[in-house]
Formats: C-alpha cells, sequence, structure tokens
C-alpha cells in the first residue's frame, strides 16, 4: 500500500517546460512504424502508455528500437510466426489504435488488457475492421479480442464515434495501409473530436492525402507516412496542471514547450482560463500564466474530456457557477471520471451535480479530505491542485500518475512556494 501524497498550501510560481505530448507519442510511432523506412522519433513521452505502445509494435514484428527518448525504427516489418499475446494495460489509446493496426497487417494475436480496460467499449471499432474483412473473436464488443491481420483491400465504412473519436483515428491510421483507400462514415454526435482532429493533422504532415467532406473522409491508401525525423510537441493536457495551478493559487507560471499554434485540442485550457478571468500572455518561447479573481465559466466539453477534472478545480476557486457541458462520456474514461469527480468534490465540502449531460459546480468553503484517485492519473494531479488553497489534503495511490506525467510530483513540488 502506498502512503498517500500530502499537498501542502502554496502558490504555483517559477518556470516550466511542458512534457511530451502521450496523444501525439503514441501517433507519431505508429505513423512511423508503418512507413516502411528508417526514421527517428525523438522527443518521446517515456511514460507507462507508451512504453505500452512500444512494446505491443515490437511485438507486430516493427524493428524499433527505444534509446533515452527517442525510438529508432529499421523500416523493416518481420511478420510473427505464431500468435502474439499483447498486453495493453489502462492505455485506452494503445488499445484501440493498435487493435486497428494488428488488423490491417498479417498476423495473429490475442489483445487484452487491465480489469477496467475489459470495460471499455470497442464494439464499434471491432464491427468496423470486420466489415473491412479483418477476423475478429472477441467478448461481446470487450477485451480479450483474438484478430488475424491481413492485407486490406479499403472501401467505405461507417463507425459509431458517439463514445469516443479513438475509433476513427484507428481507421484513418490504418487507411495509408489499404490497397484502395479507406472511406470513413463517421457518426455526427463525435465524443473527443480534437483526437481525430489531431489525428488528421499528423496524417496531412506526414504527407498522406485526405479528401473531406461533411459526412465522410478519405484516407489516401498504399501511399505511406514520411516520416524521417519527427519530434514530439509539448503536451498541452500535463501543461493544464500548472496552468490552472498558477490561476487559482494568484501564482505566475512560465509554461515553456508547448506550440501556440498546436492541433492538441487540449490547448483550450489558456481560453477557458482567459474566460474565467486569469490573464494569459505569450511570448517568443512560451506562455505565462498569472492568477487573478476568477469568475464561473459555461463551456461545452465534448471535445476535451481530459481537460474536465483540471478545469473542475478551477470553478472550486470561482465567484459564481460553473457549467461544463456534454461530459457524459468521462465515464468510460480510465475511471468513471464524472463519478470520481462529483465524489472528491463532495468530500471537500463542495457542491457538484449531474445535471442530464453536463457537470455543475457551485463554490463552497472547502476542508481537507482524502482524495480517491480510482487508480486515475487525472483525477490525482487535478486534485493536487486543490491542496494549494485547502490544507490537508490528501492524494490516495499518488504512483498512478505515471501513466502520462512520471515526473508530476518533482515539478508540482519545484513549482510550489510555501505562503
Amino acid at each position: 500500500m502506498i502512503d498517500p501524497y500530502i499537498i501542502k498550501p502554496g502558490v504555483m510560481r517559477g518556470e516550466v517546460t511542458a512534457p511530451p505530448s502521450k496523444s501525439v507519442s503514441h501517433r507519431m510511432l505508429i505513423l512511423a512504424a508503418i512507413s516502411g523506412k528508417k526514421c527517428e522519433v525523438h522527443n518521446l513521452l517515456l511514460s507507462e502508455d507508451i512504453y505500452i505502445t512500444v512494446n505491443a509494435l515490437k511485438a507486430m514484428g516493427y524493428g524499433l528500437e527505444l534509446q533515452g527518448n527517442t525510438a529508432y525504427l529499421s523500416g523493416k516489418r518481420e511478420i510473427p510466426d505464431e500468435i502474439r499475446e499483447i498486453y495493453f494495460g489502462d492505455s485506452g489509446t494503445s488499445a484501440r489504435l493498435l487493435t486497428a493496426v494488428a488488423g490491417a497487417q498479417p498476423g495473429k494475436y490475442l489483445l487484452d488488457g487491465s480489469p477496467r480496460m475489459r470495460q471499455r467499449p470497442m464494439e464499434p471499432l471491432i464491427h468496423a475492421l470486420q466489415k473491412l474483412g479483418v477476423s475478429i473473436k472477441h467478448r461481446n464488443g470487450y477485451l480479450p479480442i483474438k484478430i488475424e491481420g491481413r492485407i486490406l483491400q479499403g472501401g467505405e465504412v461507417e463507425i459509431d464515434v458517439s463514445q469516443s473519436s479513438q475509433y476513427l483515428s484507428a481507421l484513418m491510421l490504418i487507411g495509408p495501409l489499404t490497397e484502395s483507400g479507406l472511406r470513413i462514415i463517421p457518426s455526427m454526435n463525435m465524443a473527443s473530436k480534437s483526437y481525430s482532429d489531431l489525428t488528421l493533422s499528423m496524417l496531412r504532415e506526414n504527407n498522406i492525402a485526405i479528401l473531406q467532406d461533411e459526412k465522410s473522409i478519405f484516407i489516401e491508401g498504399n501511399h505511406r507516412p514520411i516520416i524521417q525525423q519527427g519530434r514530439v510537441e509539448g503536451d498541452y493536457s500535463s501543461a493544464a496542471y500548472f496552468a490552472v495551478g498558477s490561476a487559482i493559487s494568484g501564482g505566475r507560471v512560465y509554461i515553456k514547450g508547448i506550440r501556440k499554434d498546436s492541433k492538441q485540442g487540449d490547448h483550450m485550457v489558456l481560453d477557458f482560463l482567459e474566460k474565467a478571468g486569469a490573464k494569459v500572455r505569450w511570448d517568443d518561447t512560451g506562455v505565462h500564466i498569472t492568477g487573478n479573481k476568477l469568475k464561473g465559466i459555461s463551456v461545452n466539453m465534448n471535445s476535451y474530456p481530459d481537460l474536465v477534472p483540471t478545469v473542475a478545480i478551477i470553478a472550486l476557486f470561482t465567484k459564481g457557477i460553473s457549467r461544463f457541458q456534454q461530459v457524459s462520456h468521462l465515464k468510460i474514461k480510465e475511471s468513471d471520471r464524472l463519478n470520481a469527480i462529483v465524489t472528491n468534490i463532495t468530500g471537500l465540502g463542495g457542491s457538484a451535480n449531474i445535471d442530464g449531460t453536463d457537470l455543475v459546480i457551485q463554490p463552497k468553503s472547502l476542508k481537507g479530505t482524502f482524495i480517491r484517485t480510482f487508480n486515475d492519473h487525472r483525477i490525482a494531479m487535478s486534485f493536487a491542485l486543490v491542496g494549494l488553497r485547502v490544507p490537508e489534503v490528501r492524494i490516495e495511490n499518488p504512483d498512478c500518475v505515471k501513466k502520462s506525467f512520471p515526473d508530476f510530483w518533482t515539478i508540482f513540488e519545484q513549482l510550489v512556494k510555501p505562503i
């Protein structure tokens, strides 16, 4: 049993370089692997989820060597001569994206994950891959999955993306591997759209032709990505903790290593902070976030699920009620994040409730408490920020941050200055 992490109140102040993006790291590794060319990917995030993707690609026969935070890919692939077992742990991104990769090239695999990953839906992706000709045996739309990959002709396929845009990203990433290209027709009610937009952007940046209209996306087939010296940009999801920490504690944090023109959807955290009243200023190398009097905000979070736990913390320290709209898909993340947010805010003495598909938070006087993380990295890191303002906040299972941000606690301690 790991001891809880006790947060000491303080002001967040200083300079930090954002860690590499987890979302970009996953996608760039996959694009580099399927390119079929010798290439390098620099500045990878070294976290549990990325190691899962690296090991899965190796199990699929791709020549890949990790030295520090650089991946060297040989451009060669050896088709496994027997069934390979691949374990995805808690990584939903690895599971969804790599199930598609496993189905789009020859090879036999048994795919599985943690107990929580076995509860997270895969059925829309499974059905789409089956329609394309992939042989899949599954547990009622969930892991574990037995899959036999093959070269796919391509064609047209519909996909239900109301639960997750990862299904769409998975299909787009294998489009270049098809013989004749892949036309994908996603449902209109897409969850987490910013992540599929990121995938589209990365495909285009790496020489894949895409035709898009209001109803469909066509990915050019038989044309591999071109990556020679890829580099992963800084992560907005991780930078958000320090931006919000600065805003709620009345501090000032300078964040380097993130792109102002980034296609990561979570860059919107800066817009949300400005809307709440924080001061945001860019210069040539980074962004300054300065605390200020904060007011409640009302924002649609359908495309930014990973930000919801973090921006919920802003709402605890504002003047006025905040409403975060269209957040029901948070129930099927690494934890039931809606339940985790409401449970912990209630435990702090705060007011949070679910109103239809919205999360509504009303600021109240808070008290220190034991924060249940539900083994969810984003719950742990987000609720750590409460401790900047509220004494005796204790974080359960602090090591769960290793999933996406292994250095979080070290950087957190460096930035927090005693009051």
